[in-house]
């Protein structure tokens, strides 16, 4: 199976933010547990019930918050796929997008990465032109680009 483009751009931005992403994740949950002086009124089932506790409220908010479920939900995809990968498969992915989940790079390999990091040979996407490495450039692009030659010509 083929990915679209824009399918694989998307996985290499979650790949590149799952650090961001995780420390994200931590500071939502701690904001909703921590939200103080929220006096809204709680769900009333009938007559004579009051408001809902601040657990209550907490949890039911933890539970339903649609952005905490989708941050857990890609986090958990990403760990658990690395996980199943094999070393060779951990090497590309740190060399590539910089991520190590409970993986320890090889001594040298950490090394030149940060040589590069430092050199700023490592951009963000890790990309040349608009097109992804091993990716044939678009032919109505190439198309462009040959009649633009031959009128300069």
């Amino acid at each position: 199976m083929r990915l679209k483009r824009a399918t694989y751009r998307h996985i290499e931005a979650e790949i590149y933010a799952y650090h961001e992403t995780k420390k994200a994740l931590r500071e939502l949950r701690l904001e909703i547990l921590h939200a103080g002086g929220d006096r809204s009124p709680g769900v009333a089932s009938g007559e004579g019930y009051s408001a809902t506790s601040m657990t209550e409220r907490r949890a039911t908010k933890l539970a339903d918050s649609v952005l905490l479920r989708e941050m857990e939900r890609v986090t958990e995809a990403i760990a658990s796929t690395y996980e199943q990968t094999k070393d060779e498969g951990r090497r590309v992915v740190y060399v590539k997008y910089g991520l190590a989940i409970g993986w320890e790079p090889p001594a040298e390999l950490a090394v030149r990465m940060e040589r590069r990091k430092m050199r700023g040979d490592i951009s963000h996407r890790g990309r040349k032109g608009n097109f992804l490495p091993g990716e044939k450039e678009e032919s109505w692009k190439t198309a462009i680009r040959e009649k633009e030659a031959a009128k300069q010509k």
